[in-house]
C-alpha cells in the first residue's frame, strides 16, 4: 500500500508567458429552448465520446490546435443570447469558448492576403471546417455562425439554468472559472 508522506497533492499549473485570451461565440439557435433540436454549431461538452455535441466541440479544439494549442480553457457556456454577451455581429441562443494561449499574436495575420485581423488566421483557417454534425464553419459572409476575439481580460458567461431568473437584457456570467497562477522566467 502506497503512502504519501510529504505535502498535499492538488491541481496546478504554471505557465511561463504571457498569455493572450480569445473568445469563440458560437450560434446555435433552439440549443436553449429545444435543445433535442438544436441547430448550428452545437458545441455541448457531454464527456461521452459518441455524443455529437462532444466530438463538433472536439474538432473545432483541434481545429485551433493545428496553429497553438489552448493552455487554459473552459467548457463553452451555452447562453441564451449572444448579442448581450458582447458577441460582434451573432445573435440568438449558443455558446461561448474562452481559451488562453501563452504566446501573443499566434493567430495575427497582419498580411499580405488573408484577414487582416488579430484574429485572421482563426478566420481563415477555421471557415469551411465541417463538424461531424454536418454544419459548416463559416467565419465570414451572410451565414456566419461563429466569431472570434481576441481579449486582454478574461470574461465571464453564465450557463443558462442559472440565467432564468436574471432580466433578458443583463449580460451571464459563468461560474466554469479557470484557476492558475503565472509564473515568471528564471525565478
Amino acid at each position: 500500500m502506497a503512502r504519501r508522506i510529504h505535502g498535499a497533492a492538488f491541481a496546478h499549473q504554471n505557465l511561463t508567458e504571457n498569455l493572450q485570451y480569445y473568445i469563440v461565440y458560437a450560434s446555435a439557435p433552439k440549443a436553449v429552448s429545444d435543445p433535442e433540436n438544436a441547430e448550428g454549431v452545437n458545441i455541448l461538452v457531454t464527456g461521452d465520446y459518441h455524443d455529437i455535441t462532444q466530438k463538433n466541440f472536439e474538432v473545432l479544439l483541434m481545429s485551433v490546435g493545428l496553429r497553438a494549442m489552448p493552455v487554459v480553457m473552459n467548457d463553452p457556456c451555452l447562453v441564451t443570447n449572444l448579442e448581450l454577451n458582447r458577441a460582434p455581429t451573432l445573435v440568438g441562443e449558443g455558446y461561448i469558448w474562452k481559451f488562453a494561449v501563452e504566446r501573443a499574436d499566434y493567430f495575427q495575420n497582419t498580411g499580405p492576403s488573408g484577414t487582416i485581423s488579430p484574429v485572421g488566421f482563426l478566420i481563415d483557417e477555421i471557415h469551411g471546417i465541417v463538424l461531424p454534425s454536418g454544419v459548416m464553419l463559416e467565419t465570414t459572409g451572410p451565414n456566419k455562425n461563429i466569431e472570434f476575439v481576441r481579449e486582454e481580460l478574461w470574461g465571464e458567461c453564465e450557463p443558462v439554468a442559472a440565467s432564468r431568473a436574471r432580466p433578458s437584457n443583463q449580460p451571464q456570467k459563468c461560474d466554469k472559472r479557470i484557476t492558475y497562477s503565472v509564473g515568471k522566467k528564471g525565478k
